[in-house]
């Protein structure tokens, strides 16, 4: 029985050791640098990997989101810094990568509005509003949804897209009729229609 218990552990050991050998060193590296959280290490050895097969990152969703992670804590640190348009680029990579992460669609959307840029602001919370439109059906989607469409409708009043943006807080409304946002959607419904006629005059 000791025999057979040892020449086990002895084939575990050597799968083991060969599902380590056969892992792309570049990944082994991103894990270890992501580990000790030095991600600017940690994404360029995982871009690397991902140069030489993309694959690898198909298959392992948990390793995908460790790349993306590493951009967005990467970011982070910069942000922090005040390096803000570096920042901006590693979230838009970590975006890329996952373009369904509604985490990674709001920091862009906020990232853009706080800098007032509406043009960046309405892509991304255009974004939003399809990925969490896809969540399941709970008052707290449609109430998420309703702010959602409400900041989109903001921002495309902001950029002189006064249809669109009408046709946003409509939605607000229709999401959650007597959700927070609701009198503030009817409100802009009616700035956004004084600057449509303007605008056409």
């Amino acid at each position: 029985m000791k025999a057979k218990g040892y020449g086990l552990i002895v084939v575990i050991i050597m799968a083991m050791m060969a599902g380590c050998a056969g892992q792309d060193p570049d990944v082994r590296r991103g894990n270890t640098f992501f580990e000790n959280k030095k991600y600017d290490a940690s994404f360029k050895a995982f871009e690397r990997a991902y140069q030489r097969d993309p694959v690898i990152f198909d298959e392992d969703k948990e390793l995908r989101e460790r790349f993306k992670n590493a951009y967005y804590y990467h970011g982070g640190q910069l942000e922090l810094a005040g390096s803000l348009e570096a920042a901006l680029k590693y979230y838009e990579k970590g975006f890329e990568l996952i373009p369904t992460d509604a985490g990674m669609a709001n920091k862009l959307a906020q990232f853009f509005w706080e800098d007032e840029d509406f043009d960046g602001a309405a892509k991304y919370y255009e974004y939003l509003v399809e990925i969490d439109a896809q969540a399941p059906d709970t008052d707290n989607k449609w109430a998420i949804l309703s702010e959602d469409y409400y900041a989109l409708g903001y921002a495309l009043h902001q950029i002189e897209e006064y249809e669109e943006a009408i046709e946003a807080f409509q939605q607000s409304i229709k999401a959650s009729p007597k959700g927070k946002f609701a009198g503030k959607c009817k409100s802009a419904i009616g700035g956004s229609k004084y600057e449509m006629k303007k605008k056409k005059k």
